[in-house]
């Protein structure tokens, strides 16, 4: 646990130290979300929009922000850089559990993920979006967006001990973008066509936008869509931070 802790200090210590590493990954869905409001927001008003709950489309947009500003790269590639100047190398020597070399960048995706989504919260309620499950809303909103960045930052720590490459890390980052845009993210999942629906419903994506998405739109928690997004997010990231910890099993091999 120790050393868990001394790797992961060192990793948020990296965020703060290294703003340039993040700043691309939060100015990219802040810039879609206004250019979105910008192309539909005279189209879905509050008056005449059913799926709103009398809530400007920012609302609706907030969910798929919150998602897409977590899902970064970032602890793949400072892995690939600890792999350049031999860093992981004398961790790997060193005797300390191989599982916290994972867990301590895992570390630095939790705050980073906490910090982004406050950001991108407050853009949200700049451009007039509200959280109608109050408190306790908006704390679920940020801890649930960080966990989810945490559960899906083991794809890009694996693809980077597998490949030790930076392009390739760099470009795992293109796996979210059909996983986004295959979901009810510009509308609600009824009024999807029929082949897009079906995609949707079996993308692990939608679960998390809709958790979300209900605590912003609604006064009372929905307990059935925040259960599926707690478990989608738990699902991924046991399975994606399983496929890190096999991948640094390889590398050490």
């Amino acid at each position: 646990m120790n050393e868990t802790v001394l790797l992961g200090r060192r990793a948020v210590r990296e965020v703060w130290r290294i703003p340039a590493a993040t700043i691309p990954a939060l100015f990219i869905p802040v810039f879609f979300l206004v250019v979105n409001l910008g192309q539909v927001n005279k189209i879905f008003t509050p008056s005449q929009t059913p799926f709103l709950h009398g809530q400007h489309y920012v609302a609706f947009q907030i969910p798929v922000s919150l998602v897409f500003a977590v899902s970064s790269a970032t602890s793949g590639l400072a892995m690939v850089t600890d792999i350049d100047i031999g860093y992981l190398d004398k961790l790997l020597a060193a005797p300390i559990r191989r599982t916290a070399i994972v867990w301590g960048r895992l570390a630095a995706d939790l705050a980073r993920g906490v910090a982004v989504s406050i950001i991108v919260l407050a853009v949200g309620y700049a451009f007039g979006a509200r959280v109608k499950s109050g408190g306790v809303g908006i704390v679920l909103l940020v801890v649930l967006a960080a966990l989810w960045g945490v559960a899906y930052a083991g794809i890009a720590i694996a693809i980077a001990l597998k490949t030790k490459n930076v392009q390739t890390t760099n470009a795992s980052f293109l796996i979210f973008f059909p996983l986004l845009f295959l979901t009810p993210n510009f509308v609600p999942m009824d009024l999807l066509a029929g082949p897009l629906k079906a995609i949707a419903r079996v993308n692990p994506v939608t679960y998390v936008i809709t958790g979300l998405r209900d605590l912003v739109l609604f006064h009372d928690i929905h307990w059935e869509s925040l259960g599926a997004c707690v478990l989608t997010i738990a699902a991924t990231g046991v399975v994606l931070t399983w496929l890190s910890m096999r991948a640094l099993a390889t590398f050490a091999d």
